[in-house]
């Protein structure tokens, strides 16, 4: 590897890694100490490596902040697609590449519980982690928990500015809990503070239909504007079909025998 090109690798690095010399310095320290191509290649493979350690240790902070469980990674290799048409495989494998975020369109998943919604919202989240996206995964009921206790402590501002950071927003298992007055004022907050961002989406996951979300929150002025935002150009996807959970259960029968 010559000097030059040498240096534009290191100008690269120089930002990414906070490297205290600049790349004038860094020529004039190659030329007194007569480093070799041989030697700039090393130097060229170290830097890289630091490169890539940091990006996935950047990575592997961001999953562990979104909430999303990395035990058993949720991820579109592992989603089972093996039962859906072409046209339906291209339009889930066409979320990987997360540019309905920056159209800033929302994702909303209808279905039977068990079919894949989840899994799939997760992978989405997984997948923006990779791209170094903030994503965040959240219960409907572990958001409404939050929304209380930000009510009785009088920090609702601190909470909304916190949501409305992320570029992805998962909110699971919508229709397991009902919103009071308040808590729908805030979650309306929310979706229009995250609405209004150059890009950001918000994914919603529920086995209860679109028409059944009335009876969740508790101020139909908010809740009609909280939809519509929330459905105003959203990918919508329904599930349906038998639920793939218990698919690796082992059952087990045990027939005793009468002792004489």
């Amino acid at each position: 590897m010559t000097a030059e090109t040498f240096l534009e690798l290191y100008g690269n690095y120089i930002m990414e890694l906070r490297l205290p010399l600049p790349p004038d310095d860094m020529l004039g320290w190659i030329a007194q100490s007569d480093v070799s191509t041989c030697e700039l290649d090393r130097i060229a493979d170290l830097l890289s490596t630091m490169v890539s350690k940091k990006n996935e240790n950047a990575i592997n902070t961001l999953k562990k902040l979104s909430r999303i469980p990395q035990k058993s990674p949720r991820t579109f290799e592992n989603f089972n697609m093996d039962l859906l048409n072409d046209k339906a495989r291209r339009q889930v494998l066409s979320l990987r590449n997360l540019s309905f975020i920056s159209s800033k369109r929302n994702v909303i998943m209808i279905g039977p519980t068990g079919t894949g919604k989840t899994h799939l919202a997760m992978a989405i989240g997984n997948e923006c982690c990779s791209n170094n996206m903030k994503a965040y995964f959240i219960k409907m009921d572990e958001l409404k928990e939050k929304f209380h206790d930000a009510l009785i402590r009088e920090n609702s501002g601190r909470l909304l500015n916190g949501l409305s950071k992320y570029s992805f927003l998962i909110i699971d298992e919508v229709g397991y809990c009902k919103f009071n007055m308040e808590e729908t004022l805030l979650f309306f907050q929310s979706v229009d503070r995250i609405s209004l961002k150059e890009s950001g989406s918000i994914v919603l996951t529920s086995n209860k239909d679109l028409s059944q979300w009335v009876g969740l929150f508790d101020e139909d002025d908010a809740l009609e504007c909280t939809i519509d935002r929330l459905w105003d150009k959203a990918i919508c996807m329904t599930f349906s079909g038998t639920s793939h959970r218990g698919t690796d259960r082992e059952q087990i029968e045990l027939n005793f025998m009468k002792l004489r």
